[in-house]
């Protein structure tokens, strides 16, 4: 077929065309991103209602939102702007990082609100103190530490009996390129059983030795109460007996109905990230709570309630 000039025009054109568009789609995205990000962090009374109500609700709420936990160490970090975007001076001066850190807390949570009877004036000076250590130590978050732990809490069936556990899992660098999850410890009222004996009703006599330990059968058959004769330096290990028990089919494991993320990462400090899904600006993964922190892994998991 004759190759005729005009199919190269019209096709130029087209490239061009698309290519137009593609910038005005960019700029529109960049400037809707401004407008969000102000509007999480400033009073709404500073804007200019024509501009706010010239923008799709649903598109702004759509961006604001912290999708997935990714998004949130990005945005923790200042790597990336709402459209994903890495930051670039132009946000820096509209968006500060301390107002962006400010926006990735929950701000409906009623510890903040002076109005509210929940309100405290430690937690705020807590929060306060924490985002002015961030941006003044440029603080960030490694992506792949083992200090980010993810409680899994679930639903299994014990016995017959639908019981809530937390599983505690935690990244783990595999041949120094590849990551995995991997299972740290479980925690929950089913293993509640697992208690010292303060009563000093269940031991081993201290004349046993004279009988050849022949009290040691009476004592292993006393099953639900074996580890009343284990010395007072023995730590009853929930994981492996979680193991066991599935392993046995004693325990069905059924679903994770809920994750809540605790970054351990900053010194000194614990984040705990949730999920809020609400129709609004300030939803997605947010930090639900601050503490201050310096137990390692975990003593940190064992300290929870």
């Amino acid at each position: 077929m004759e190759d005729l000039p005009w199919r190269h025009k019209g096709l130029r054109d087209k490239i061009n065309i698309n290519s137009v568009i593609t910038r005005l789609i960019y700029k529109y995205t960049a400037a809707l991103a401004v407008i969000i990000a102000l509007e999480a962090v400033i009073p709404a009374g500073c804007f200019s209602q024509a501009i706010v109500k010239s923008v799709n609700s649903n598109e702004k709420i759509f961006l604001a939102r912290t999708k997935q936990f990714n998004e949130f160490l990005d945005r923790f970090n200042y790597k990336t702007t709402f459209t994903g975007e890495p930051v670039d001076s132009a946000f820096r001066s509209k968006i500060p990082r301390d107002k962006m850190v400010n926006a990735l807390f929950d701000l409906k949570d009623k510890r903040t609100d002076p109005a509210s009877k929940d309100y405290s004036k430690d937690y705020v000076e807590l929060k306060n103190r924490f985002i002015g250590e961030v941006i003044g130590k440029n603080l960030q978050v490694t992506r792949y530490s083992g200090k980010i732990i993810a409680e899994a809490r679930s639903q299994v069936v014990y016995k017959g009996s639908p019981k809530r556990i937390s599983v505690f899992l935690a990244q783990e660098v595999v041949n120094e390129s590849r990551i995995k999850w991997v299972i740290l410890d479980v925690k929950g009222e089913m293993f509640s059983f697992l208690k010292s004996d303060t009563t000093f009703i269940r031991f081993i006599p201290p004349s046993s030795n004279e009988t050849d330990f022949m009290n040691l059968k009476r004592a292993l058959e006393d099953i639900s109460y074996l580890q009343y004769y284990a010395g007072k330096d023995y730590e009853p290990d929930n994981l492996t007996l979680f193991f066991y028990l599935v392993n046995t089919g004693v325990l069905k494991f059924e679903y994770v109905d809920e994750v809540i993320y605790h970054i351990t990462d900053l010194p000194g400090w614990c984040m705990k990230i949730r999920e809020f899904n609400r129709n609004d600006l300030n939803s997605g993964w947010l930090i639900s709570d601050l503490s201050e922190n310096s137990l390692e892994r975990y003593e940190y998991i064992r300290s929870l309630k």
